[in-house]
């Protein structure tokens, strides 16, 4: 039998969930409501964007125009066929395959970036850094990032997150990273344990069960069945923050 492509498996997951990290519409609509004033239209980037819910709540908020950028063309073809459905015009969604480690854009370009569960993959302090450069000067960022909510996890969690994601920080060392890259905080909002399960946790377990009636008990099922049983027993001690940032 052929081995199974992980990418594969992968794609076929994630395009079975609402979305694509956890989060929800009212998480983006609360934090969008920190920002001060926009301009009247907007010049929006939602980078690492997946399928890109995110994008159309934000084209509801705004009058701007949303960029959404990701690496992989399916989440993207998904998004280009929901904006097609609901009759949003290319002159409001710009739908763009690229690498947010070297994005095609123009120094000051955007009024807003925006990325939701993505960042993690440049690290935060560094993707923060990269970024700074296509906001305007006193642009905004907003991003939510894996983080600890206590200073003394327990060592199934600590454990878990030192191996799968060692670089995670606290609410007060994520600011500190955000000055060292030339942004002030502006608040930041935690999002519910509730909110993981709604568009996340849920659907993705559903989605898996169906899998391993497929391709049979493969150990990345067992590995995302461990994060979800985790994030039950320990849903206190960490999860995703928003983090409202304006550029210095």
């Amino acid at each position: 039998m052929n081995e199974i492509d992980p990418f594969k498996l992968f794609l076929e997951l994630q395009l079975g969930l609402p979305r694509n990290a956890p989060g929800s519409a009212r998480a983006t609509r609360e934090t969008f409501s920190l920002l001060p004033a926009l301009p009247p239209r907007p010049e929006i980037a939602d980078l690492g964007c997946g399928q890109g819910p995110e994008a159309f709540d934000l084209l509801r908020l705004t009058d701007g125009r949303v960029t959404a950028v990701d690496l992989f063309e399916p989440f993207l073809e998904r998004l280009g066929e929901r904006a097609e459905r609901g009759g949003v015009p290319e002159e409001r969604l710009r739908v763009l395959r690229g690498d947010m480690n070297d994005l095609p854009f123009h120094d000051g370009e955007f009024d807003l970036i925006w990325s939701e569960g993505a960042i993690y993959l440049l690290g935060f302090e560094e993707g923060l850094r990269l970024w700074r450069r296509f906001l305007k000067p006193g642009g905004f960022a907003v991003v939510s990032e894996l983080t600890w909510l206590t200073d003394a996890p327990s060592p199934e969690a600590a454990g878990f997150w030192e191996e799968a994601y060692p670089g995670m920080g606290s609410v007060a060392s994520n600011a500190e990273a955000a000055a060292r890259a030339g942004y002030r905080l502006i608040g930041t909002i935690a999002l519910p344990a509730e909110e993981w399960w709604q568009d996340y946790y849920t659907p993705m377990r559903a989605k898996l069960a169906e899998m391993r009636r497929t391709y049979g008990p493969l150990p990345v099922f067992t590995e995302m069945e461990r994060e979800i049983g985790l994030f039950e027993r320990h849903a206190d001690e960490y999860g995703y923050v928003f983090y409202a940032l304006r550029r210095d």
